[in-house]
């Protein structure tokens, strides 16, 4: 490719991008935070009446959890109306007019996506640090950067599990309706979180033949009860070995890589001229 053929590439997926985050975050990020704010706010003067550190590790337990699921819930809805949007607004066939090609859409919708929820995520961290040092008043200094610092990285591993989300509903947007996409990507995201469940499940059984399937269909998910698990060994202060972390952020970077480049052959296959 030349370099202008390049640069024209990069462009069309950079204007894709700003504009598919201009339109999510104005249609869902001010209710997202509005209502993770009243959730933190009224978990906060509940939790009032414990003893400082107590009510400090239960609210960061329960406002990391309620970021998790609210912008697990964004991605998905947000993900999977990605194309079918633009199907109804029959804008998508202005846009395979000019020269784009069904990567850069693709990739186009993800980034855009991506970048909403990253504000998102972002908003809600830092409403959860003020509440935070509002509520354990009786820290100071190095202490609270301590917390600042352990929320910081427990956002960035809740960040790395909703880009897997987004691009499993990115993939399943390009081929199903919306509804059904939810419920696809739904039933993946909850499954990998029960994965270890299935494993011991089939541990536990009598029967050879339901084990290897169980055990198949454990390795054939995505690991998001790891992510999870690494979660919650940094709120309880056990920080994990760099390969650990390595791994986790490879691998879901390689299963985000797959899932768009699967999710762009199906957009090239389809005809919107």
């Amino acid at each position: 490719m030349s370099e202008s053929g390049r640069n024209n590439s990069v462009e069309a997926v950079i204007a894709i991008a700003l504009n598919t985050f201009r339109e999510t975050v104005r249609d869902r990020i001010i209710y997202a935070l509005i209502l993770f704010a009243a959730i933190v706010t009224v978990l906060g003067i509940i939790l009032g009446s414990l003893s400082v550190g107590q009510d400090i590790r239960i609210l960061k337990d329960i406002g990391l959890a309620a970021i998790s699921l609210i912008g697990g819930i964004i991605a998905v809805f947000a993900g999977t109306n990605l194309v079918y949007k633009e199907l109804e607004r029959r804008t998508i066939y202005i846009i395979f007019t000019k020269p784009v090609s069904g990567w850069q859409f693709v990739l186009g919708k993800y980034i855009g996506l991506c970048l909403c929820v990253l504000v998102m995520v972002a908003a809600m961290g830092a409403f959860l640090s003020i509440i935070v040092a509002a509520v354990g008043s009786g820290f100071a200094g190095a202490s609270f950067f301590d917390q600042l610092r352990e929320i910081t990285q427990e956002l960035s591993l809740i960040y790395l599990e909703l880009l897997f989300v987004t691009a499993l509903a990115t993939f399943f947007s390009t081929f199903s309706t919306p509804v059904m996409s939810v419920l696809f990507t739904l039933a993946i995201w909850l499954a990998g979180h029960l994965g270890e469940s299935l494993l011991e499940l089939g541990k536990l059984s009598q029967n050879p033949f339901l084990a290897q399937c169980l055990s198949l269909v454990f390795y054939s998910l995505p690991d998001f009860a790891g992510l999870t698990r690494i979660r919650g060994h940094l709120l309880y202060g056990t920080v994990p070995g760099t390969e650990v972390l390595t791994y986790l952020i490879t691998y879901v970077l390689a299963y985000v890589l797959m899932l768009l480049v699967l999710a762009a052959i199906v957009t090239e296959r389809k005809e919107f001229t």
